[in-house]
């Protein structure tokens, strides 16, 4: 699904929100945010052909490559892939679900609930599969600081990087959690600059993820602590999702296609030193020893998301919690009025 101004999915953006979780460890490649998709009428016309029956079938991974991909990275390089997989990543500009819509992809490691809130406004989506089994929002703050729960952000400041995506979304959990409002702190919008928010005590804590921009403030020289946004979060993270045009049409290539990733992201979690390796020919930076650290420090973190507390089979996903989900999302007014999303419409489990 962060950068030196820290930020953003396991992936949010228009989209930026779930982008960011796994836009992430971008600091560390020192390369900026994706590359804009084409939305020329000829390149859509040829795209949606293609993904309608044989031909390329492409994984959008909603990024600049980075270590927080090595599983597809790792799968392509391991053969686990059928002929014809393709893997791309997006632009800057590009929305989140742009280029699946369109037919550029057929596939998007994307945020399961990010996924959910567009389906309300009218996008046909369907999440087919799992990535992060855990939520990767949360809050973090100085390791001095008198924060330690969600109750003690009473009365003090919060950066977020905007009011959408995953970061909001934990935000509101948060509030939840303590029994707070709006109006018992004060929300700052601090864009993706968490690290010098934070860092400049402008702000008393931030929302972030556990796996790129915690890390990343660390590395900097800034000792924090993450914080949990509840103890049972009902919000599902990056996860693979596609239309339903195309389950319908090649729910066979779609069903080999999550099967290796979830090879690719077994790998991933059993061998982060290999997941850096595989990420050399994506990530140029990394061939510098010190940035290779720092991106096994970000895999191993994230390799804790993808597996979890144990209790599911990585790579999965289960329909009965897109319920407490999609509850969460409501009561919340997070989705849009076009469409009440359904757990069994949004979710075709693949793979597993």
């Amino acid at each position: 699904m962060a950068l030196t101004t820290i930020t953003r999915t396991g992936f949010s953006h228009p989209a930026l929100s779930r982008r960011h979780l796994l836009a992430g460890s971008l600091a560390l490649t020192g390369t900026g945010m994706l590359a804009a998709c084409s939305s020329g009428t000829a390149s859509r016309a040829a795209s949606a052909s293609a993904s309608g029956g044989g031909g390329a079938l492409t994984i959008g991974l909603t990024y600049t490559p980075n270590i927080q991909f090595a599983p597809f990275y790792m799968a392509t390089k391991d053969g686990k892939y059928a002929t014809g997989v393709e893997l791309r990543h997006h632009g800057a500009q590009e929305g989140l679900f742009d280029a699946l819509q369109s037919g550029q992809e057929q596939l998007v490691v994307a945020g399961a609930d990010e996924a959910v809130v567009a389906v309300s406004n009218g996008s046909d989506l369907v999440v087919v599969g799992g990535y992060y089994q855990s939520y990767p929002a949360c809050l973090i703050v100085p390791e001095d600081s008198s924060i330690n729960t969600p109750a003690d952000l009473k009365g003090k400041t919060v950066g977020t990087p905007g009011r959408k995506g995953e970061t909001w979304y934990a935000l509101q959990l948060a509030m939840d959690t303590a029994s707070l409002t709006e109006s018992d702190l004060t929300i700052q919008d601090i864009g993706y600059t968490q690290q010098a928010a934070l860092v400049g005590g402008k702000v008393d804590a931030v929302v972030g993820f556990s796996n790129n921009d915690a890390i990343q403030v660390g590395q900097s020289g800034t000792a924090v602590r993450t914080i949990q946004v509840a103890d049972q979060v009902p919000l599902i993270g990056v996860s693979l999702v596609t239309s339903h045009s195309v389950l319908e049409s090649r729910r066979q290539d779609l069903q080999s296609a999550v099967k290796a990733s979830i090879e690719g992201m077994t790998a991933f979690v059993k061998d982060p030193d290999a997941a850096v390796d595989a990420s050399k020919e994506h990530v140029q930076d990394l061939v510098d020893a010190t940035q290779a650290a720092r991106a096994r420090e970000v895999a191993v973190a994230t390799g804790k998301l993808v597996s979890g507390d144990g209790s599911h089979p990585i790579g999965s996903v289960r329909v009965d919690d897109f319920t407490p989900m999609i509850e969460f999302l409501s009561s919340h007014k997070l989705l849009g009025d076009t469409k009440t999303p359904q757990a069994a419409d949004v979710c075709v489990p693949l793979g597993q």
